[in-house]
């Protein structure tokens, strides 16, 4: 029987709901950066140029606006997303653990070093998407650098964690032993019909 909180699915689904207002959210933001242009009639059209304008050479080519201007309003909501992912996901990740009090201390230090490199990913884009020459660390841009050679292989401690852990805290001996004999009276019920 696991030890885990019968709560535990219950804030899974509070994460997802969470999840759902936050993209719901960026469709309700006004979208930056935008242009009043008076018509003739004397009426006025918003239109937003977030997606780009007509390039001044280039005329088969839009170019964007600046990239804080553009992306300044629905940036906290990617943080904001990505944080809850990350919980979300490592919130599953405990869901089959048999034994969560073996587990539990290792995974939260997992999950906030993870969270804690996604904040200084997010915090780099939004520097990054300023105007200027961004800086670059072994020829990637700050963001990709901070995500390649931090956040992917601070991945890999979730998965050690799970390999050194493995028989004490999800599949015990007792388990195996137990499994043992179910498939063995399965394979003596199935000899015995044949």
């Amino acid at each position: 029987m696991p030890d885990r909180p019968d709560r535990l699915p219950l804030i899974l689904f509070g994460l997802l709901l969470a999840l759902c207002v936050t993209f719901a959210l960026t469709y309700v933001i006004e979208e930056l950066p935008f242009e009043d242009i008076p018509l003739p009639n004397g009426g006025v059209e918003r239109v937003t140029t977030g997606h780009g304008t007509t390039h001044d050479q280039f005329p088969s080519m839009d170019h964007a606006g600046p990239g804080s201007e553009r992306r300044g309003p629905v940036w906290w909501l990617g943080l904001s997303f990505g944080l809850l992912q990350l919980a979300l996901i490592f919130g599953c990740l405990a869901l089959p653990v048999r034994r969560l009090a073996l587990i539990r201390t290792p995974l939260v230090l997992c999950g906030i070093v993870l969270a804690a490199i996604f904040v200084v990913i997010a915090v780099s884009y939004r520097g990054y998407a300023g105007d200027g020459m961004p800086p670059l660390i072994f020829s990637l841009p700050v963001p990709t650098a901070w995500f390649l050679y931090a956040f992917w292989p601070a991945q890999f401690i979730v998965v050690a964690l799970y390999v050194l852990l493995f028989s004490r805290a999800f599949v015990t001996p007792v388990d195996m032993t137990r499994f043992r004999e179910i498939v063995a009276a399965r394979r003596r019920h199935e000899a015995a019909d044949r």
